[in-house]
């Protein structure tokens, strides 16, 4: 569950309760509000530094053990307390205290059960807080195979990839089946515009709503656009938002590239399993240096992330899987070296990705954006805005889009401009503006002259008429010698009666003879010009910010979350009200908690059945030194009795079996009462 999602659900009282925690008192000081806090790096790095040592253990064997995917509540403390020194009521006292500051928080499913999460997109903030990377850049050493690697292709930014998708469903129409889903020709073609390789998605064991229908990478990038509000489903019909696309195609690429990692990375982190941590750690990375995988691993064993979690996972084909996921996806640059058995992957952020060690690009506005050539061929400029990208898409053919986009206008897509709705007008106007020029090349103007007076002067109706736009094209028609057998009869000046089954035909020989017909079929007077969106420049006030969570109701979803939260019913302090009250604790003797004695065998073991009723530890004397004992259960002997557990001071994490003759004095600790870890 995401933060907006959060506080969508949660009383005002309650948030502000969040903020009297002792972890937010820098950004109490500073006026801000537990939303602001709780979704900053520098805040949540101080909140880190003052956690209590309870919470802080807890906090830290939890992202340790689970990374981003929610806990079941008695697992959790069964694996904190497996992996940790912590005793059951330390992990409640902890849990309780993360609860209370609003940095964990709890869901009760359906059935009772209770899960433990982290909000997906402040794991990251936290991790970072907890575990700091210390992944240096390439030595010296390790440049000489990196200059001898070989470096992948070119892919482009995710957003373009998204615009590239985005404008495939303008130009195919978001017409759906009778299922709902797509036709598999836009599907195809939707495929055609994306770099993202399907193979590392399928690593994550994402579920696919259409799964039949849409290929993953498919489905991720119509989850995408849905997740913006870029497109919409309303009463089983996908359509345009055209505010939420207008804002978006108008933001400037480094906001538009970061929400779109965020929307990434909660989609894909709770997925991911221990990989989380890989995912999390390489955004923490400067930007534009080198580094090599198998250090960067090394660095995360050193902090104990990529250890054995409580979540299934094929660790290995997921920390893969994470650099091509990141590099397909435009923001991360990979070179492989390979040399007899040696095998090494470097990579390096680009530097413009969307993470904070990145250059902050700061276009300023141009006059000119794109330069058309008198062959009607277009060079974009990186900093173009995505609205003129937008609009190129449709009235030009892309050639490349590597830092330098290329483009061509051609007679087939001055056609497909006109089949949307576009003009000679219309057309002319935008491709001035977007090079700044007063007037376009003569050259230039002649085609866009030729093609748009030739172009969609013909179109067919649902009653099968063939109709002209005025009487000399259809003196054309008329006159073509193998298209005129075909016309049925002649109705007034401009229009002609065919047979519906010879439109396909009819189509094809007026699209040879120069004169491409529109592809839409007219219907009660109306052709559907609508399907790809003019979009204008906005001013800076319209451009707020855009949303990354779902539009309830009119969003479907392409892709399954892997741990969806958001339906279930939130607690409210549950740790707290689990923990012993004071009225309980009160009844124990003073002497058992305020210090060491000696007692007799029987005493002693009463005192450890309350350590294990409670989950408390107790202090031992054992040869004159002060040693910390968690005791997890007894053991009935013919000669007595003993009781297993573990020291917490012991170098390795190993269950020891004690007697009661093998300490002299004990005292029973209560968690919270001046004692610590």
């Amino acid at each position: 569950m995401r933060m907006q999602q959060l506080a969508g659900k949660l009383p005002e009282e309650r948030k502000k309760s969040f903020m009297q925690a002792s972890a937010w008192q820098t950004a109490r000081q500073q006026g801000l509000f537990w939303e602001e806090a709780a979704a900053r790096d520098e805040t949540i790095l101080e909140a880190a530094a003052a956690l209590t040592p309870y919470a802080a253990e807890v906090l830290k064997g939890m992202l340790r053990l689970f990374a981003a995917v929610p806990a079941e509540e008695e697992r959790l403390i069964k694996e904190l307390r497996r992996h940790t020194d912590l005793s059951g009521a330390e992990c409640r006292i902890g849990i309780a205290e993360l609860e209370e500051a609003g940095i964990l928080f709890s869901a009760r499913k359906v059935w009772g059960e209770n899960l433990y999460f982290v909000p997906v997109d402040g794991f990251a903030s936290w991790q970072r807080a907890l575990f700091p990377s210390n992944a240096e850049p390439l030595a010296a050493e390790d440049r000489e195979r990196l200059m001898n690697g070989v470096m992948r292709p070119y892919c482009r930014p995710f957003g373009r990839q998204l615009l590239a998708a985005l404008s495939v469903l303008g130009r195919s129409g978001l017409a759906v089946t009778v299922n709902g889903t797509l036709p598999k020709k836009t599907v195809n073609k939707l495929l055609q515009a994306l770099d993202i390789d399907e193979s590392y998605l399928k690593s994550f064991a994402l579920k696919g709503a259409y799964s039949d229908v849409y290929p993953l990478n498919a489905a991720f990038i119509l989850e995408a656009a849905s997740a913006l509000g870029l497109i919409e489903t309303l009463d089983g019909s996908m359509r345009w938002n055209e505010g939420m696309l207008s804002k978006w195609l108008n933001i400037g690429e480094p906001e538009r590239e970061s929400q779109l990692m965020d929307w990434c990375l909660a989609l894909l982190l709770p997925a991911g399993g221990m990989s989380a941590h890989l995912a999390t750690a390489l955004t923490a990375l400067q930007a534009g240096e080198w580094f090599s995988k198998r250090r960067m691993n090394e660095r995360l064993n050193e902090a104990k992330l990529l250890m054995s979690s409580g979540a299934d996972s094929n660790e290995a084909g997921l920390e893969l899987s994470w650099y091509g996921l990141l590099y397909s996806l435009g923001w991360l640059e990979l070179v492989d070296y390979a040399h007899s058995d040696h095998t090494e992957l470097f990579f390096r952020w680009k530097s413009t990705a969307p993470i904070k060690t990145a250059s902050k690009q700061t276009y300023e506005t141009h006059s000119s954006y794109a330069a058309v050539q008198p062959n009607g061929e277009i060079m974009v400029e990186p900093e173009c805005p995505f609205w003129i990208r937008w609009e190129l898409e449709l009235l030009a053919e892309r050639k490349s889009d590597e830092l330098v986009a290329i483009y061509r206008v051609e007679a087939a897509s001055i056609s497909r401009a006109l089949e949307h709705g576009r003009t000679h007008a219309s057309i002319q106007h935008f491709l001035e503006q977007a090079s700044g020029e007063e007037s376009l090349p003569l050259a230039m103007l002649a085609m866009l002259e030729e093609w748009t007076s030739r172009a969609c002067r013909t179109a067919f109706a649902e009653v099968a008429l063939l109709r002209c736009d005025n009487e000399a094209m259809a003196a054309i028609v008329e006159n073509h010698p193998t298209i005129a057998p075909l016309l049925t009869q002649k109705l007034g000046s401009c229009d002609f009666i065919v047979d519906k089954a010879q439109i396909s035909a009819i189509r094809g020989m007026l699209q040879k003879a120069g004169y491409p017909a529109r592809k839409a079929v007219q219907s009660d007077g109306q052709y559907e010009a609508d399907s790809y969106p003019i979009i204008y420049m906005e001013n800076e006030q319209a451009l707020e910010p855009l949303l990354t969570g779902k539009h309830a109701g009119t969003s479907p979803s392409y892709i399954y979350e892997a741990f969806s939260l958001q339906h279930f019913e939130l607690n409210e302090q549950a740790a707290r009200k689990k923990l012993q009250t004071m009225a309980e604790l009160e009844r124990v003797p003073v002497m058992w908690t305020k210090q060491l004695r000696a007692y007799h065998h029987s005493t002693r073991k009463e005192l450890i059945e309350h350590a294990l009723q409670w989950q408390t530890p107790v202090q031992l004397l054992m040869e004159r030194e002060l040693r910390s004992f968690v005791p997890e259960r007894l053991e009935q002997q013919d000669d007595g009795w003993a009781v297993v557990g573990m020291l917490r001071d012991e170098p390795e994490r190993l269950m020891i079996r004690l007697t009661p003759d093998m300490w002299e004095e004990m005292r029973l600790v209560i968690p919270g009462q001046g004692a610590s870890i």
